[in-house]
């Protein structure tokens, strides 16, 4: 039988895709089983959502919400959540038939997005889930590259925060002033004020979390009789999803009141902080609201100010974000800015101020995804040189590990006590773990006392510091006896960082030298064309499993983890690029 000229070219065509489909499948079984549950590209995995509209999800349902679709276009998993205005909280699993499974092994726990929406991962009322607060009700695209990446969201049918970098953009090697976000767009690479919104509009609100159970929430603002918000009971404020109320202002106000649209119900006048900060009704308390990817837990003195100078005070501080959460310490005076800690992974350091004066703490906090937080805090330092109550500055060793059967030697400074005699008198008491004391306490004139932990576990030495009118301060320090010291860490109070001196510029009469040729690097373009795309990472995979390549791989542009070395684990980092998941190669760090 003779073939026409279309039904030649037809012929043609199935068997060029037949043999594309038979070099597809030589390819996948050639990539070594232990390297394919991280390869997005084959979609071979079938994940499914389990979630919940409500913040305080108990997942009791049989059946999955949905499963995850792959696009190969695009290299990532992708499930459109709809209709899911207020809260609603979720898990990513690869059981299809338990939701109990799901919640223990989510399979996807690093969060990041953007927009009129939250999304944060946690432990919300006892489940290990997501978090999306949605009050603007849109459809939500989640989206991942593979298990091992991190879940990202944008607005369904939004492209971009999936599109990979255009040949038009600078070289990866360029240093930007600007960094992606976790949703495509921009944002400046100085810190963000952490009470202001995400999406700030210039719209000042006040915010109110109705845990309290009222049916409405009015707000009453006021600076006098003649200049208030509105007559009582003030205007009702709008639920923008779960228990979350917000009203707009347009000037500022002192006063506040929250009530239920009438006098029955309502909070007493409230002092009002300023905008973005959240009133809960039921534990009665202002916090700021934050709705960053960064959430801050905690930022803390273990001293309240006021205090004197040269008195050792502890700034902590704990936060939740996107994989290791970095922090930074500093504090403002009237002669500048000094840090304390620079960033790193302790979340404590100690500041002994010197001069009295008012001074403004800051707390900077960063996580492994580049997202940032802050939070300050004013704090006031008196002079002690004349105060007649005693105050215990310092004391050495600092808390923490001792070294059992061995003599502790603690030092207390102190100061205060200038009345009569001058004199301070210091008590020292040493309780083991049960809460017994192990020691004689009695005043004496010396700030020295040793003794020795004779048993693993805690201990407490509590320093009392009692003037010569009697007035006394009371410290308590804790320990932990132990086998033997853990390494030495760097000290935690740090000097200010010092940099040198730029160098002179080379003099006009000098002729240069000539530098070495510049190899231009464009991490991630395997292939060599210019460009970076999900191409490059099956390049990689290809290069990988030794499959032959049309043109050789640029090693030097696909090592991207910076190891010397090309692996899977580049092809997976070039995915999780295109995908918008990271926007930086460890190679470039």
């Amino acid at each position: 039988m003779r073939l026409s000229g279309k039904q030649t070219k037809r012929a043609v065509s199935l068997l060029l895709c037949l043999a594309l489909l038979i070099s597809m499948t030589a390819f996948a079984l050639s990539v070594r089983a232990e390297e394919v549950d991280d390869l997005a590209d084959t979609g071979a995995d079938t994940y499914y959502l389990w979630g919940e509209n409500s913040n305080s999800p108990d997942f009791n349902a049989s059946t999955p919400t949905g499963t995850f679709t792959y696009d190969s276009s695009k290299g990532y998993y992708y499930y459109d959540l709809t209709g899911s205005s207020g809260d609603y909280c979720f898990v990513v699993s690869t059981i299809g038939n338990s939701a109990n499974y799901a919640v223990k092994s989510p399979a996807v726990q690093s969060v990041a997005s953007s927009g009129s929406y939250y999304l944060s991962a946690g432990n919300y009322h006892g489940y290990n889930c997501m978090h999306l607060w949605n009050p603007s009700g849109d459809a939500i695209r989640i989206y991942f590259t593979s298990a091992s990446a991190g879940l990202n969201a944008v607005k369904a049918g939004s492209e971009v925060a999936t599109q990979a970098p255009t040949a038009t953009q600078a070289p990866a090697t360029q240093a930007s002033t600007q960094k992606p976000t976790s949703a495509g767009g921009t944002t400046p690479t100085t810190a963000q004020n952490p009470t202001q919104s995400q999406q700030d509009t210039g719209k000042t609100y006040v915010y109110c979390e109705n845990e309290a159970g009222w049916s409405a929430v009015y707000a009453y603002m006021w600076n006098s009789e003649s200049d208030k918000n509105a007559s009582w009971p003030g205007v009702k404020m709008t639920n923008i999803g779960g228990n979350i109320w917000r009203y707009e202002y347009t000037k500022s106000y002192a006063k506040i009141i929250f009530n239920v649209g009438s006098n029955q119900t309502q909070t007493s006048d409230l002092t009002f902080p300023g905008k973005d900060y959240i009133f809960n009704n039921k534990t009665n308390s202002w916090e700021v609201y934050d709705t960053s990817p960064l959430q801050v837990s905690s930022f803390t003195t273990d001293l309240e100010a006021p205090q004197y100078n040269g008195v050792g005070i502890i700034l902590s501080a704990a936060a939740e974000g996107q994989g290791t959460v970095y922090y930074k310490f500093s504090v403002t005076g009237s002669t500048g800015t000094q840090t304390l800690s620079d960033y790193s992974t302790k979340n404590s350091v100690q500041w002994i101020p010197q001069t009295a004066g008012t001074y403004t703490l800051t707390y900077d906090f960063k996580d492994a995804a580049g997202n940032t937080n802050q939070r300050t805090k004013t704090y006031v330092i008196e002079d002690g040189l004349t105060s007649v109550a005693p105050y215990i500055k310092t004391v050495s060793p600092a808390p923490g590990e001792i070294e059992n059967n061995k003599t502790v030697s603690v030092n207390v400074t102190a100061g205060g006590g200038i009345t009569g005699t001058n004199l301070l008198f210091y008590k020292f008491t040493v309780k083991d773990s049960s809460g017994n004391t192990v020691n004689t306490p009695y005043y004496t004139l010396s700030g020295n006392y040793s003794f020795k932990p004779s048993s693993l576990g805690a201990y407490s030495l509590t320093v009392d510091v009692q003037g010569s009118d009697n007035k006394t301060v009371e410290r308590t320090y804790n320990y932990t006896s132990v086998g033997a010291l853990s390494p030495t860490e760097t000290p935690e109070t740090q000097p200010p960082t010092t940099y040198a001196a730029p160098t002179d510029p080379p003099k006009p009469t000098e002729a240069a030298k000539p530098t070495d040729p510049v190899i231009a690097v464009l991490y991630g373009d395997a292939d060599d064309d210019g460009d970076v795309t999900i191409l490059d990472a099956t390049y990689v995979q290809r290069y990988e499993a030794n499959v032959a390549l049309p043109t050789p791989l640029n090693e030097r542009n696909a090592d991207v983890d910076g190891d010397d070395e090309v692996s899977i684990i580049d092809a997976t980092l070039i995915q999780r690029f295109n995908a918008g998941v990271i926007n930086k190669f460890p190679a470039e760090s």
